[in-house]
This record gives C-alpha cells, structure tokens and sequence, in this order.
C-alpha cells in the first residue's frame, strides 16, 4: 500500500526474506569460487539469514573486494565511484572487518522513489477533477523560454528512477527524433546475476516502468506530449535527451547499492552521452553526516564531474530538520514544493505545500535551495503501473496521471536547468547553481515587503525559468566549500544555521556581522513552526524577466538589500567567507543522532561532537566509526512505525 510516498512497515520482514532467497544462487557460486589459498572461510557454512547487506569502503574498490572474499563474503557489486563494493557479510565478518584500519562499513539502507498522493492541496478536490493540462511550465516561464527557440536540446537528463514506459512523449522529441541515448536497468541485471553469477548473453533488457514514478517525472521534465486543453508541451524541456537509469524496483524500492551503481553509470558514460543533468526524485532517511554516507559520497563524485544533481528535499516537512538524503548534500541542487492553489494565473494564493521537507540540513546547511510547482502535477503514466492501481482516482486522460510530491518539483527544475544549458553550453555546475537561486522569486509578505516563509523552508525562492535561461547572472555557488578535499577525505563543512535556545528560533551564525542572524521577516529567523504562515497569502517579489537589468531590480525595497550588502550576489558561500570545517573545531553534532529527534536543544550553543568523541574525524574517512555504523545506536534507533518515512531506511525488495 502506498501512503504518503512510502510504505507500509508491514510489508518489509515478507520482502526481505524474498530478496534473501534472491541472493542464495549468488551466495554458492561465491563460495564455490573461493580459493583453496584462503584462511578457512568462517562463513562458508553459514545460513544466509545470518548475513546482512553492507557497503564496505577503503583505499580502492580491489582492497575491499579482496577482504571481503576473506572473509567468505559475496561481492554483490564493485562500487568504484565509492573505492567500495556491496556485500553480504555475517555479523562477525562485518565486526572483524571494521577493525581493520581504513576501512567503514555502512548498512546497505533503503531507498525510495518519494510520492505524495493529493497533499498540499484538499485531496477531495484533488482526486474529484481531472486534469488533462500541465500548467507548471506556465508556473515557471518555460512557455516564455520556448518561444525564444530554447526547448533543451542536445542537453541528455539522466533519469534515476523506476524506469520509463516508451510512450512516444518519452521516447521522441518535438521533432520526432529518438532521444533515449542508452538504457539501464540495475534492477534487472542485478536480479540475473544473483540468479546465474551473471548475465546471460541475449537476456531480455527492454525500457520498462512498472511502478510509474519513473514514467512521471521524466514526462514533467522532457515530456513532448501536449495538453489537452492548451496545446503547450507537457515537460519543461520537451527537446532534452533522456537517459533512464532504473534504480528502483517495482514498488518503487531501491537500496543505496542499486542507487550508487546507477550514478556510477551515469558518471562513467556522461561524456558519450553529453550528461549534464541528474535528477533524483528519491529519498532515504538521514543516518550521518553527508560526507561520511556512501550514496552522498556517489552524488558529490558526480557533482564534481559537472554533472549538476537535482535531488528532492523529502515529503516528510513541514518541520525543520526533515531534509532526506541526497537532498542533505550541500553541493546539489535541493528542491522543495509549492502549489498554485489550482489558480496558475494568480499567484496572490499561493503556498509551499505542508509535505515540503524543511531545513536546515543536520550538518546546518539551508536548504531547500528553492521551490519549484509540485501539486496537483499532470504527467505521463501506464495504467498498467504499480501506482496507478494503486490510486486509480488519479488517472486522469489518456496514460495520464495526477500526483503531488518534491519528486515532481525536482523534475520541473531539471527540466529548466537542461533549457538553461542549451542557451549557455559552458556553465558550470556551481554556476548552474548560482543562477537557479539568482533567478528565484522570494515570497514576500506585500505589506511589509519582508519573507514570509524562511530560508529553510522556501530557500533562494521561486524557480523562475526565464531569468535562469536569460538573466545577466554571473557568479558561482558553493564557495568555501573544497569539493576535491572533501572527496579525499581531507576536510569536510557544516553550514550556518544554528537553533537559539532562548528565543526558540533556528539563526543563521553572524560570523561576520553582516546582520544575518537578526535580519527581520522570519527569512534567516524561524521558530520551526508552519501554521503560522500557512493561513496568510503574499506575493513573490519580482517577475519574470526582472534580471534582464542586472542585479538589484528585484521589486521595491528588496533590491536594494541584495544590491547593497552584497551577499546575495555573491552566493550563500561568501556570507562568512566560506563553511565551516569539521576539521576546524565545529566538530561534529552534539550527543548523536538520536538527540535530534527529541526537539532542537542539541543545536543550542554550536558544535559539539557526533557521538561524544572529542575527534572522531582525524584520519578521513577511514577513522570515523560515527554512531551510524554502531549497531548498538541502530538497535536503539529504529524507525518509527508511525512516521510517514518508516520505511526508510531499512534492507528492501530488490526484484522486479
């Protein structure tokens, strides 16, 4: 059953044990393949209930696969983009190998495609009207930018999801070209290789989505199909290439290892395929710190590599702290959810939908980065798919579906930056970054011209289509952050943000007296709550094509906020300078994980350290042995079973 993007708790023990008889043909090829050279295999004899699914890193992905077959272990995948491989291991075997200098162990977490069905708007007028119509390009400007000849080709989108159905939306651009460059599925082949040790020449590998979610989002973000009512293209970039990845089964459930291949895929073919854009409309449940989680480690790899990631902020808002991985990455592009109120014309109405993850990040990263339409969202879907017998009442037209959620948000913005990259080839991804936020519309309060919602919540603001692809924007994002040292494991950041204890509101550190911490209208101030704002309309400052001028001509007297201090043109990055480092005394957050879910106080003061370690980071890498990877802390810390990510986190089904 599909509730609120994931699932019920109740399906998971039924799921493992089939995915555990999954990898039992793998298993004896494994150990039939061991050398007569090894040390007694201590698990060769082992039931397969007694192994657990991990990612192990180290030195290289050769180190790693070497241990583990010494330890009788099955390699289950050769993650290079991590210098790991996926493995099942006996408790023991995990215990004797995390002992060994220089190399982590991270359990093998789920992963979910994230779907919100009819939040953020009344779900009964949600479900009782049809939509035939996307008007989220509308929303954004995008029609603006298509009648400048821009629609996003030669830019390739690559896909990480469930698949696509080969609808001719999906599969040919306006032109009716073909435009899937290449197709794969990690599911299917990981499926035979546990089956046969391998993949069987001539085995079946046809484009397929039999959840749906996958079909949705990259008909929002390339779709060609055109509405019913209005004639207009129904994906942002109706032109842009496609390179679906399929990561996610058919309930829409993946794990860190199949999510991690599929990066590793994209990253090692984007120069064939021109790969400038990934977008990940899925989630798991924040375990770390973002540089010590192998599937943040994967997507800061393809970061930088140019490849700008669009991942989801999570569905599980509206209270702070609620930002999912990836989206908890601080050099990707995080994106949250509004609604137009079923009123596209007028924006006096709208709001961020309830559902959209808040921030900040628990490394104190702001984020979203900004908000992008993700209510009532029409786009492609089989009826013969997973979600849509599962919410017939969404089916709307002909292979037509209406659904909600940040998944769809992040299609909308991928969409926009794959129209941004057609007009200017050259950028960056950090100056792909700088323009998605310089160009975004903040919500404003209209009476006193001050945000209404705060930087956690609506980040830089409305994406804003036609200043991103036009506007004269120059600049880069993520400064101070030293993206090759935090791969290699030399230095890792925190944020800004941190929660005052007295007044009870989350502050933005005013290292540099710059005013940022006490800068009025609840933008750099918030108390964590969202009733206060749901009840009350602004407006958006500006409009599209209000960058055309250069900076400082956003409306009234906001402009001259960004104009005069400076910050705001010059990126998040230079408020202070640059981030904080872990390495730099901030350490890392006080008394562990599980402090955060007892309400805010662990954040009063600064940084303390992650799990009561004065230096748990000397070393890299390798060193750290955070709470995350104790199985003491994972005991003590199991998912809620009320809570709408309760099945986040956990080892999932994995076949078809």
């Amino acid at each position: 059953m599909v509730k609120n993007g994931t699932y019920a708790i109740s399906q998971i023990d039924e799921e493992r044990t089939h995915w555990r008889l999954a990898m039992l043909a793998l298993l004896l090829v494994a150990m039939l393949m061991t050398t007569a050279g090894n040390r007694p295999p201590p698990a060769a004899t082992a039931a397969l209930d007694t192994m657990s699914s991990w990612i192990v890193q180290g030195r290289s992905t050769g180190q790693v696969t070497e241990l583990i077959a010494s330890e009788a272990g099955v390699v289950t995948s050769e993650l290079t983009i991590i210098r790991g491989a996926g493995a099942m291991l006996t408790d023991d075997a995990a215990e004797r190998l995390r002992q060994i200098e220089g190399i982590t162990l991270t359990p093998n977490h789920g992963v979910v495609g994230i779907q919100s069905v009819g939040e953020g708007v009344d779900p009964e007028e949600e479900a009782a009207e049809i939509h035939t119509t996307a008007d989220y390009s509308e929303l954004i400007g995008a029609n603006q930018v298509w009648d400048e000849g821009v629609t996003g080709d030669g830019v390739t989108v690559a896909v990480l999801d469930t698949g696509v159905h080969p609808f001719r939306g999906i599969k040919k651009d306006t032109n009716k070209d073909d435009r899937i460059l290449a197709w794969k599925d990690v599911i299917r082949e990981n499926n035979l290789i546990r089956k046969h040790g391998e993949i069987p020449p001539g085995a079946s590998m046809r484009i397929k989505d039999t959840n749906g979610h996958g079909t949705h989002i990259a008909g929002i973000i390339a779709s060609s199909k055109k509405g019913e009512d209005d004639n207009n293209w129904m994906g942002v970039a109706p032109d842009a290439n496609l390179l679906p990845v399929r990561v996610l089964n058919q309930k829409g459930k993946g794990t860190y290892e199949s999510v991690i291949l599929g990066i590793q895929y994209v990253v090692d073919n984007k120069d064939e395929y021109n790969v400038r854009v990934m977008n990940l409309s899925l989630v798991s449940e924040v375990q770390s710190p973002y540089w010590a989680d192998p599937l943040n480690q994967a997507v800061t790899a393809a970061w930088s590599e140019d490849i700008v990631v669009v991942a989801a902020a999570g569905n599980i808002g509206p209270d702070p702290l609620t930002i999912s991985v990836p989206g908890n990455n601080p050099y990707v592009i995080t994106v949250g959810a509004f609604t137009d109120n079923f009123t596209p014309e007028d924006w006096s109405d709208d709001y961020i939908t309830p559902f959209s993850s808040a921030g900040p990040t628990h490394d104190a990263f702001i984020k979203p980065d900004v908000v992008a339409p993700g209510a009532h969202m029409v786009s492609l879907m089989s009826k013969r798919t997973y979600l849509a017998k599962e919410n017939p009442d969404n089916l709307s037209g002909r292979n037509l579906a209406t659904f909600a959620g940040t998944s769809q948000a992040t299609a909308v913005t991928s969409g926009i930056i794959a129209l941004m990259l057609q007009e200017h080839p050259g950028l960056s991804a950090d100056e792909v970054k700088f323009r998605v936020k310089q160009s975004a519309l903040l919500w404003l309060d209209p009476d006193t011209e001050y945000p209404s919602y705060s930087v956690w919540q609506q980040g830089a603001g409305r994406v804003n289509a036609v200043d991103a692809v036009f506007g004269d924007i120059e600049g880069v994002a993520n400064e101070g952050l030293n993206i090759a040292a935090d791969l290699a494991g030399e230095e890792h950041y925190v944020g800004w943000s941190y929660y005052d204890e007295a007044t009870g509101t989350f502050m933005i550190n005013d290292i540099d007296n710059s005013g940022f911490g006490s800068w009025a209208g609840n933008y750099f101030a918030w108390n964590g709550a969202f009733g206060s704002w749901a009840g009350g309309f602004g407006s958006w400052a500006g409009a599209f094509g209000s960058w055309a001028g250069g900076f400082g001509s956003w409306a009234g007297g906001f402009g001259s906020w960004a104009g005069g201090s400076g910050p705001w043109a010059g990126g998040f990055g230079s408020w202070a300078g640059g981030f904080g480092s872990w390495a730099g005394g901030f350490g890392s957050w006080a008394g562990g994980f599980g402090s955060w879910a007892g309400g805010f106080g662990s954040w009063a003061g600064g940084f303390g350290s992650w799990a009561g370690n004065s230096d748990p980071f000397a070393g890299g890498f390798g060193s750290w042995a955070g709470s995350y990877d104790d199985p003491s802390f994972l005991a003590a810390n199991v998912p809620d079973t009320r809570s709408k990510s309760a099945s986040i986190g956990t080892i999932t089904d994995v076949t078809d």
